[in-house]
């Protein structure tokens, strides 16, 4: 292994990593999968857009949040009502999603600003479960329980019919490789240092003039704004949308997703979503197997491997590239 020691690593090679594995998904069609496994694949590709967000805010700044999903949900709810009531299209409702979640994420920053540690994800929570009922009872508007639908219809985006899986998994491949480039320059640029600053140390990091309030609100915006683009993609994915689906319940699932593969790095989520998604479909375990199952994994990672599994890849590609004791260096 003394050849990953002479290795050289660009600036460029994350992006660079990113661009391949978009095009390697790209092309995943061409295999000529079944129905299921390309259902399977794009459901990976949106929740590892979601789980972007909430890694950005997670892993780079320290912020955990069990209102993702509620932002999530917003951003589906947005392209659904946007399109029902006033004909938008998928391209024409994309600001409103974005910019939807962006506001949402800004006002749940807004508790972070006074409480931390586990009262402001208490308060998350609760934040989480009130939206959940408010949509809930707005039958006039959401459908209520009884949920609504997206109305896809022959609508196209850039070229790719929405209606046909093929072309809309190429489409939310697409948006997978803009989020993860624009995630990679922010971690690398002067602004993830302070995020991860803040992370460490918020106290230091204000004794040394760090703005605190002002980058944990732009930071939930940020990851508001992800997350109302992840739920655009999931409303146009399913066709029908209701508030069970973004409970915190869903809040917790991004989360297992985001820790599965490690939430400090770039690529934690979208291993976490192949993980999450098709470990039950390779194994044919049943819904109730699933749980147990992920509930096991679940300790086993906060005991054993808590930087996930990439943080444990890492380490051990680390170790082989240490010198031994006593050779020159």
């Amino acid at each position: 292994m003394d050849w990953l020691a002479r290795i050289k690593v660009s600036p460029l090679t994350p992006y660079a990593g990113v661009a391949l594995l978009a095009v390697l998904a790209y092309f995943f069609p061409y295999t000529s999968p079944s129905n299921k496994t390309l259902s399977l694949a794009t459901s990976v590709v949106v929740y590892s857009i979601a789980a972007s967000g909430l890694g950005l805010l997670w892993g780079q700044s320290g912020q955990l949040t069990l209102a993702h999903a509620a932002v999530f949900g917003l951003g589906a709810y947005a392209a659904a009502l946007t399109g029902k009531f006033f004909s938008l299209g998928f391209v024409a409702a994309l600001p409103v999603s974005i910019g939807t979640g962006l506001l949402a994420g800004a006002i749940i920053a807004l508790p972070s600003l006074r409480t931390t540690g586990h009262y402001f994800v208490i308060l998350t929570f609760a934040i989480g479960e009130v939206l959940a009922v408010v949509q809930m009872r707005l039958d006039w508007l959401t459908g209520g329980a009884n949920g609504t639908t997206t109305p896809v219809g022959t609508q196209s985006a850039f070229g790719y019919a929405l209606g046909q899986s093929k072309d809309f998994y190429s489409l939310v491949v697409l948006f997978a490789a803009i989020v993860l480039m624009l995630v990679c320059y922010i971690m690398r640029s002067r602004w993830g240092i302070i995020l991860r600053s803040i992370r460490e140390n918020a106290d230091l990091a204000t004794s040394l003039g760090v703005n605190i309030k002002l980058h944990r609100l732009l930071v939930f915006s940020a990851s508001g704004a992800i997350a109302g683009l992840a739920g655009q993609l999931f409303a146009y994915q399913v066709k029908y949308i209701a508030p069970t689906l973004f409970t915190s319940q869903t809040s917790i699932l991004l989360l297992l997703v985001v820790l599965l593969g490690g939430k400090s790095y770039l690529l934690g989520p979208v291993v976490g979503a192949l993980v999450y998604f098709f470990l039950p479909y390779a194994f044919d375990l049943t819904p109730i197997q699933s749980q147990i199952a992920f509930g096991a994994v679940l300790v086993i990672m906060i005991l054993l491997a808590p930087s996930g599994l990439l943080g444990s890849i890492w380490r051990a590609l680390h170790r082989t590239r240490a010198p031994k004791a006593g050779a020159k260096v």
